[in-house]
């Protein structure tokens, strides 16, 4: 059978990539789909959470690596229900005003989300409910009797084990205003409490919710 320069190349293209795949001890997301009896789809989104090493080829494929597939095939064997991670979304609301406590609980339950939440009155008592149930999110005022929410913040992203909580400050104070009371690391979202964002406050939620079921489906 003759065969032209440009089957030749593919053949050869081919084969190399073939070896190179084997030996990287790599798995494409159908691999990892089939051995763990979930969809394609739901490989990709623990590739995009972190789940999984892999990285994409020049044509946009993901790859896996076959370590951190046994990683996670091990995770999986060795978490049963009853050891299940939560899926619920934690949840601490700091906020001095009675008025604007209730005004988050009932729109908040409304929305009839996986989340549980904290309603706290006072800064002080916000840090030991933030240390108590190390939260997800906080999201809380920044004008407070005793203990207001420059200190909360500031004693919490000084501790390496609530790195990962997203913090969000519903305010009645100015730009300006914060910037003179000693202004607020990068990462914290400020947002003005006339009115409470709460499309926004939702939206964090519930993408918050999404990964930590990926991640809670990726070991159990």
């Amino acid at each position: 059978m003759t065969i032209n320069k440009k089957e030749y190349l593919n053949v050869i293209r081919n084969n190399v990539d073939t070896i190179a795949f084997h030996a990287l001890e790599c798995m494409t997301t159908y691999d990892v789909a089939t051995e763990l009896g979930v969809t394609i789809r739901t490989v990709q989104l623990w590739v995009e959470q972190g789940v999984f090493d892999a990285w994409k080829t020049p044509g946009g494929h993901r790859r896996i690596t076959r370590a951190s597939f046994t990683k996670v095939a091990l995770r999986r064997t060795n978490y049963g229900k009853s050891h299940a991670i939560n899926a619920r979304l934690k949840v601490v609301i700091v906020e001095d005003s009675a008025e604007i406590l209730t005004l988050y609980r009932m729109t908040i339950e409304s929305w009839k989300l996986a989340v549980d939440v904290m309603y706290i009155a006072n800064g002080w008592a916000g840090i030991v409910g933030i240390a108590q149930s190390n939260p997800d999110l906080l999201i809380t005022d920044l004008k407070m009797p005793e203990l207001d929410g420059f200190a909360v913040i500031k004693a919490i992203r000084s501790l390496p084990e609530f790195a990962q909580m997203s913090i969000i400050v519903v305010s009645g104070m100015q730009n300006g205003e914060i910037s003179e009371a000693g202004s607020l690391p990068d990462n914290v979202s400020v947002y003005c409490k006339n009115p409470i964002p709460f499309m926004e406050i939702k939206a964090l939620m519930q993408d918050k919710l999404n990964r930590k079921v990926a991640l809670v489906n990726a070991y159990n």
